[in-house]
């Protein structure tokens, strides 16, 4: 047989069109024995074997439409692929299930085969001869408890020895901590492998060069060591705004978006005034004692043509902030 051949499918039974009187549905039992009637246990029953002159009743067509469409029926269902669940009494009926068969379980994708023969035993019950069809496969649970898992938030522990190529055997119990666990000294434990996101895509083409450094086809990622200022340092640039309280020696708050370890930071302050024309020139300078980890406070001046001004109440002044400090 080649996949090619008709399958002979049955998409609709044999009869499934006839005029009611024209099929009749067959019992599994002769309802009334001699009439003539077909069932399941006789077929056709004797007295249709027997001449009509002779006290015999002829088969009739509706029978023979019946028993066609229950056969085709019975065969569709097999066609389309579907294993009933277990039935209690249609195991009785056949003297149980031989080993071997498979019955759909309650729930949608289990299945169980049977272990012996003449198997009347209901599937999952204590001392029942099935087993699961998935006996013996790997599941996610099962493969959780294997596998080392990458990038955990979590601890992930392996119990048993685990050999890695070029190092010691690690102790009978070892606990690894996500990514951190990873050979940072490589630029395999530097980069870890991520998933891209839309628009992104892999590097795939990761070599480290005999400095230390990372190379992605040819070309020097960047190392924090690169950068030209401490690594325990970071870098704040913002703008901050104030009204002018007005008066001598107006004072201009700054809050750190940030705060720092502490107050050993370097701040630069560039400041313009709400109306350039007026008031042309803000200058201002660090107040001293007030610098702290989350902020400090500008002393505030302005230099017109006319010498020098205090910023008016109510003026607007705005500074671009650049702080640089400890982490």
């Amino acid at each position: 047989m080649k996949n090619t051949d008709d399958r002979k499918l049955f998409g609709t039974p044999i009869g499934a069109a006839a005029a009611a009187g024209n099929i009749a549905t067959i019992p599994p039992t002769q309802a009334t024995a001699g009439d003539g009637t077909a069932s399941v246990a006789l077929g056709f029953p004797p007295e249709t074997f027997i001449a009509r002159a002779a006290g015999g009743e002829p088969p009739r067509g509706q029978d023979m439409n019946g028993l066609l469409n229950l056969l085709s029926s019975a065969m569709q269902v097999l066609q389309a692929g579907y294993l009933g669940p277990f039935d209690a009494a249609f195991a009785q009926s056949i003297g149980g299930y031989p080993a071997g068969a498979i019955v759909a379980g309650a729930a949608p994708g289990a299945f169980w085969v049977s272990t012996a023969d003449a198997n009347v035993s209901t599937p999952g019950a204590d001392g029942a001869t099935w087993k699961s069809l998935f006996d013996g496969y790997a599941t996610q649970a099962w493969a959780n408890g294997q596998f080392l898992q990458l990038a955990l938030a979590t601890l992930q522990s392996i119990t048993g020895p685990v050999a890695f190529g070029g190092q010691t055997t690690v102790p009978d119990v070892a606990v690894f901590t996500g990514k951190d666990a990873l050979n940072a000294e490589t630029a395999e434990g530097r980069y870890p492998a991520s998933v891209p996101a839309t628009g992104q895509a892999r590097i795939t083409s990761l070599v480290q060069d005999a400095d230390g450094r990372t190379l992605s086809n040819g070309a020097v990622l960047a190392n924090l060591a690169d950068i030209p200022i401490p690594l325990d340092q970071k870098i704040q640039y913002f703008t901050a705004t104030h009204t002018s309280p007005g008066g001598h020696t107006v004072q201009f708050p700054v809050v750190f978006p940030e705060a720092f370890s502490s107050s050993n930071i370097m701040v630069i302050g560039i400041a313009f005034g709400e109306n350039t024309t007026n008031y042309p020139l803000l200058l201002p300078n660090i107040e001293p004692g007030t610098e702290t980890s989350t902020g400090l406070s500008f002393r505030m001046a302005g230099i017109q043509a006319s010498g020098t001004f205090d910023p008016p109440a109510g003026m607007v002044m705005t500074m671009n902030i650049l702080a640089i400090g400890p982490k």
